[in-house]
């Protein structure tokens, strides 16, 4: 059993048992007022890190991302201009859960794409990177979005971003997740 696991038990059993003392004093005063975030030496140092740097960062990140994915289209279309593959149709690319890459689209260009891909590994390597470095701007930009709510909820009530927070009510297996 590793950490996750562990704290994923241990959350449904204070959802279970009827939760620690100090939600339980939460529920008992709520003035409908929330109560501000409160972490200790590290984590709050990090946090105070990302408001202070966080938008700088994501904008490096963006910009990088956007050097790399030219960089990707034009080794892309080199390659296929060298295999003669002319693209009739629209492709949507995207990494399988494996990490492999998925061409899907008209079944005669979708091949011919994975045929070159498979010729030429250094396109999926690219694209996984491209893949991770979106993954990690988009998760700055994100986290400087809700460290922004945190400081000023009345500001920040009518973010979409927001929405993605969900939670499923049902008895004692209820629970709280981001979509």
């Amino acid at each position: 059993m590793n950490t996750d696991s562990q704290n994923h038990l241990t959350s449904m059993v204070h959802m279970q048992s009827g939760v620690s003392a100090s939600v339980a004093a939460a529920v008992e005063s709520d003035s409908g007022n929330v109560a501000p975030l409160s972490l200790g030496g590290r984590a709050s140092h990090a946090l105070q890190s990302l408001s202070r740097d966080g938008r700088e960062l994501s904008q490096a990140l963006e910009a990088h991302l956007d050097s790399l994915q030219e960089s990707f289209m034009a080794l892309l279309h080199g390659q296929l201009d060298a295999g003669k593959v002319e693209l009739e149709e629209r492709l949507h690319l995207y990494l399988s859960p494996e990490g492999r890459l998925v061409v899907e689209g008209s079944d005669n260009d979708a091949e011919k794409v994975c045929e070159l891909i498979s010729r030429k590994p250094a396109l999926q390597r690219r694209f996984q990177e491209l893949a991770r470095l979106a993954l990690l701007s988009h998760g700055v930009e994100v986290a400087c979005q809700a460290h922004t709510a945190l400081r000023e909820p009345e500001q920040e009530a009518d973010n979409p971003l927001f929405s993605r927070y969900h939670m499923c009510l049902k008895g004692p297996l209820s629970h709280f997740y981001v979509r």
